[in-house]
C-alpha cells in the first residue's frame, strides 16, 4: 500500500509539471517526469510548502477524479444521487491529493524508466503506459512495476487509474468503499471520507 501511494505521488508530479503537447502518453510521462523531479529536488526543507503547493496546483487538470471515484465506488455509484456523487468525487480527490502532498517530497531521488511500447485499447482512446520506478533507500534496489491507465480527451490524455505491482489504486479503494457502503450507506461513506480529510487537515 505504501509503495502504491508513493508511486501515485510521483505520478501526480510527473504528469503535471509541464504542458507537454505530445499525442504519445509515454512521451508525456517521460518528458514531464524529468521536470517534476527537478522541482522536487529544490526542496531543502525550507520551501517544502511552496513546492507542494506548486505541484498540487498542477495535479487536477491531468486526472479525471470523477471517473476514478466512479470506478472506486463501483456498483454503488449508480445508486448515488447527483449530490452524493459530487460529494464523493470532491472528498476522494481531496483524499488522494492529501496523500500525494504528504509523501511526494520523500521520493525526490527516485528513478523512473518509462517503457516505450504503449498498450492501446478501445480503438486508441485508452492507453496503458508501463514503467519501472526505483525508490530511494530501497534495500534491494529492485524496480517497482507501475502501470498508468489513461484515456484520450479533447484536452489531452487523462489518468484514471494507477497499478503498482499488480495492485490497482481503484480496486484497493473499491474494496474499502464497498464495505463502508454496506455498513453505513452512501452518506456513511461520504462522512467517512470527510472525517479522514478533516484529520489530515488538522494534522
Amino acid at each position: 500500500m505504501k509503495k502504491l501511494f508513493a508511486c501515485f505521488a510521483l505520478l501526480l508530479g510527473f504528469l503535471n509539471l509541464a504542458h507537454a503537447a505530445s499525442d504519445n502518453p509515454a512521451d508525456l510521462i517521460r518528458d514531464t517526469s524529468r521536470q517534476a523531479l527537478d522541482l522536487l529536488r529544490k526542496d531543502d526543507g525550507k520551501n517544502s510548502a511552496k513546492v507542494r503547493e506548486q505541484l498540487i496546483t498542477m495535479v487536477t487538470p491531468k486526472f479525471d477524479f470523477q471517473r476514478m471515484t466512479a470506478l472506486a465506488v463501483g456498483k454503488d455509484w449508480r445508486a448515488a444521487s447527483p449530490t452524493q456523487k459530487e460529494q464523493l468525487a470532491r472528498e476522494f480527490q481531496t483524499l488522494l491529493v492529501n496523500t500525494y502532498s504528504a509523501t511526494m517530497t520523500r521520493f525526490k531521488n527516485a528513478q523512473i524508466e518509462v517503457k516505450p511500447n504503449v498498450q492501446l485499447n478501445n480503438d486508441g482512446r485508452e492507453a496503458v503506459v508501463k514503467s519501472e520506478v526505483t525508490l530511494p533507500g530501497a534495500a534491494d534496489k529492485k524496480p517497482i512495476n507501475v502501470d498508468y491507465t489513461l484515456y484520450k480527451t479533447p484536452q489531452g490524455w487523462k489518468v484514471y487509474n494507477v497499478t503498482v505491482e499488480g495492485g490497482s489504486l481503484v480496486t484497493i479503494y473499491r474494496n474499502q468503499f464497498g464495505e463502508q457502503v454496506r455498513k453505513n450507506g452512501i452518506d456513511g461513506l461520504v462522512k467517512s471520507l470527510q472525517e479522514k480529510n478533516g484529520s489530515a487537515k488538522s494534522a
